[in-house]
């Protein structure tokens, strides 16, 4: 008799220990990946995507969430001078931890990629893996342009970029709440132009062969890039698959205004407010808006001179 009871023991801890998570314990586990992420606490993010993901295997926005996780976990371990620049993947190589990470993106993205196209094999016009297959071909597009170099590698990521942005043109025809992703023409469009005015070869390189030159609207106006981020900062889609893409927006859009020598100071000091409290952890947050308070309170004291 005892050793029924504890064969029933065990097999009730082992329902409980594999039971998959209901919508509540969903979101939870969602917003508390996206805090440590957006927190700058790599290490908890991923333990977090992780469960999720194995909790739900056939969710290509767990895939695409652990990849986002890994990429900023992968910046991590790389010296500090190729954080902000290209990486060559030789590198990365020789780092055997982020070796592991490149190839765990990389397993993630193909495996949110066939998920995807799964689904879509079913349903052309599904709006979820529609817009989560744009999403995971965008960062895909970013890791090859870090971290691989050579024509055939940026004629690569431009390709992958520019299926990515036809996908979210064709999304939010779909359903108009997912405008948030406009963020991400936005910022195309920015790195796009700030790779023009490095030099004649590279504006006219771009003009020549970039595909995602031709979509986002063949010129370099920088005045789209903030048309587009505010269109992207007046959304809200609500819905679970896009909590990141929904934080993602405001990041942006403030690392690209406070660029601008001050100009938009008004317009970006109340998201920076609002991230600071969120995520009082990040120091790139935190360091942004003590820039923006100076240069505003600076104006303030030479406009009563």
């Amino acid at each position: 008799m005892r050793v029924y009871l504890l064969l029933l023991i065990w097999i009730f801890s082992a329902g409980l220990a594999n039971a998959v998570p209901d919508e509540s314990e969903r979101d939870k586990k969602i917003d508390s990946a996206l805090f440590f992420y957006y927190s700058g606490k790599t290490v908890e993010a991923r333990k977090e995507a992780e469960e999720l993901r194995a909790a739900f295997p056939k969710e290509p926005f767990f895939c695409q969430l652990l990849a986002e996780i890994l990429w900023q976990e992968l910046s991590k371990v790389l010296p500090s001078q190729l954080r902000t620049e290209s990486a060559d993947i030789d590198t990365v190589r020789k780092n055997t931890h982020a070796q592991y990470l490149v190839e765990k993106f990389k397993e993630e993205v193909f495996a949110g990629l066939a998920l995807t196209q799964e689904n879509l094999a079913g349903n052309p016009n599904d709006v979820k893996n529609l817009f989560l297959r744009a999403m995971i071909k965008i960062r895909y597009a970013g890791f090859i342009a870090k971290f691989e170099s050579g024509l055939k590698s940026y004629a690569e990521s431009d390709r992958e970029t520019a299926e990515s942005l036809i996908i979210l043109k064709r999304t939010m025809e779909l359903d108009g709440s997912l405008c948030s992703a406009k963020y991400v023409f936005a910022l195309s469009k920015h790195l796009l132009n700030k790779a023009a005015y490095e030099g004649f070869y590279k504006r006219w390189a771009i003009a020549w062969k970039s595909k995602t030159y031709e979509i986002l609207g063949d010129d370099f106006k920088q005045e789209d890039v903030f048309r587009w981020l505010r269109q992207a900062m007046a959304c809200n889609s609500g819905y679970w698959w896009a909590k990141d893409v929904e934080m993602d927006k405001k990041f942006v859009f403030q690392d690209i205004l406070v660029k601008q020598a001050g100009r938009m100071d008004n317009e970006v000091l109340p998201v920076l407010e609002e991230l600071n409290r969120r995520f009082p952890d990040n120091k790139e947050i935190r360091d942004n808006l003590f820039l923006v308070r100076l240069h505003l309170k600076s104006q303030q004291s030479g406009s009563h001179k």
